[in-house]
């Protein structure tokens, strides 16, 4: 049998009958032009086998390293510098309550807060599909030179209209444009450490929502509101520009279909579950998180105590997110999640009648942070598990509890609200769970 190579195939003749037996020359000597001379009667078989086309083989995930580490160091500033600045907001509320707005209702006003945990989300439909198909440096560069703009300009702001636009709409979209994609380059260099991985990028927002309030609260009485926001969003824009620098996609592009919003992978049961149980729990996991300080106020304490509620909470979601990432990593992702969300419930349960001491309005900031860090954290590692890599990119909170407070009087109806919403939460991650396991028990 003889082979003979050309461009894109391979020809392969098989002769079932040898040559004239004058014909001494070696068998490995035949070449095409000899076939005619061939005896009639030698049957020739001809096939083809078309050449295996070069595929680009991806290296197994690194799950450490400098390189990746760094990269988790970077979503951790991106992480600080976005939901660092939205996690602050409650001290914004309490002000503009107290000063700016005074004219506003309390429900009017959380509709800032609240377009902000909003459009965070969002803009992940746009971003992970251009993260898919290569385009990722090009478009944060961008994005990261609107949303610093935009911190800068809330300082300028006159109007509650202003506002709204501002700081409601612009850092939120555009926050949510910076994060949106940051988990899932985070994924590209994390396989069996990917939960670890999460829970550091998490502390970002633990720290930024620790320490920012604290920050803005102590500059407001010494420089006025204007200072206080730019000297805050100086921080942010070298979070942000460090960010920049560090994040890197590591997967090559992949065009799969489905456009910017993949409809196909509803068709899972529990990815869909998956997806339910997140927006319902946020509904309301951040409503005690904006609520402790006018909470704590209203109860009788002092505003110079009050707001540190807001920096105790977010500082406790260390623990959380920490603690979390490594129980997730070990039982499973969703089985970490649930009783951290089923304590959540509780406490937004228990908030409203824990105003007696301060004391208990300590506690349970302590507790809450931790159940509300835990689930932040976990929030990206379900639906990794949920879908390929290969599309990875792809895979909101009304202001309903300002509401029921204006309409309440109180902050007990609220607080039912939320544990509510965050016990469903809870429930539909259960079922989940069932939906991807066939069972209510086993690591996943």
């Amino acid at each position: 049998m003889e082979k003979i190579t050309f461009k894109d195939s391979t020809a392969v003749f098989t002769l079932d009958q040898p040559r004239r037996p004058h014909e001494d020359a070696p068998e490995a000597n035949l070449s095409v032009e000899e076939l005619p001379y061939l005896w009639a009667s030698a049957p020739l078989a001809v096939s083809f086998e078309p050449a295996k086309p070069a595929t680009r083989e991806i290296p197994d995930f690194p799950d450490g390293g400098m390189r990746a580490w760094s990269v988790v160091i970077g979503a951790l500033c991106m992480s600080f510098g976005t939901f660092g600045w939205i996690n602050s907001f409650g001290v914004f509320q309490t002000y503009y309550q107290q000063n700016t707005f005074q004219n506003q209702s309390a429900s009017n006003i959380s509709w800032i807060g609240s377009i902000q945990y909003g459009l965070i989300f969002i803009p992940a439909l746009l971003t992970g599909r251009l993260l898919d198909l290569g385009y990722y440096n090009g478009p944060l560069a961008i994005s990261s030179a609107f949303y610093i703009a935009a911190l800068f300009l809330v300082a300028e702001c006159k109007t509650f209209l202003q506002v709204i636009l501002c700081q409601g709409v612009a850092t939120g979209f555009f926050a949510g444009m910076l994060f949106g994609s940051t988990p899932a380059i985070v994924s590209h260099w994390f396989l069996k450490k990917r939960s670890q991985a999460f829970g550091v990028l998490a502390i970002g927002s633990s720290i930024g929502g620790t320490v920012l309030p604290i920050i803005t609260q102590q500059l407001f009485g010494k420089v006025g509101f204007k200072w206080s926001v730019r000297a805050v969003a100086f921080i942010i824009t070298f979070a942000v520009i460090v960010a920049n620098i560090l994040l890197r996609p590591r997967l090559p592009p992949s065009n799969v279909k489905g456009g910017f919003f993949d409809l196909r992978a509803f068709k899972n049961p529990a990815f869909t579950c998956c997806v339910l149980a997140y927006n319902v729990s946020l509904l309301g996991l951040y409503v005690p998180l904006i609520y402790l300080d006018s909470s704590g106020q209203e109860a009788g304490y002092s505003p110079n105590f009050t707001f540190y509620l807001i920096s105790i909470a977010n500082c406790a979601s260390l623990i959380g997110r920490l603690s979390s990432g490594v129980l997730a990593d070990k039982f499973g992702a969703l089985n970490t999640l649930i009783p951290f969300t089923l304590v959540g419930a509780i406490v937004s349960f228990a908030w409203p009648f824990a105003t007696s001491s301060i004391a208990s309005l300590v506690v349970v900031s302590i507790i809450y942070g931790c159940a509300t860090g835990a689930f932040v954290s976990l929030i990206p590692s379900a639906p990794a598990r949920l879908g390929g890599m290969s599309d990875a990119g792809r895979r909101y909170r009304p202001p309903l509890a300002g509401v029921i407070r204006t309409k309440s009087g109180g902050f007990d109806d609220v607080g039912l609200y939320s544990g509510g919403v965050i016990l469903v939460g809870c429930i539909l991650l259960a079922t989940t769970r069932y939906l991807a396991l066939g069972k209510w028990v086993g690591k996943f």
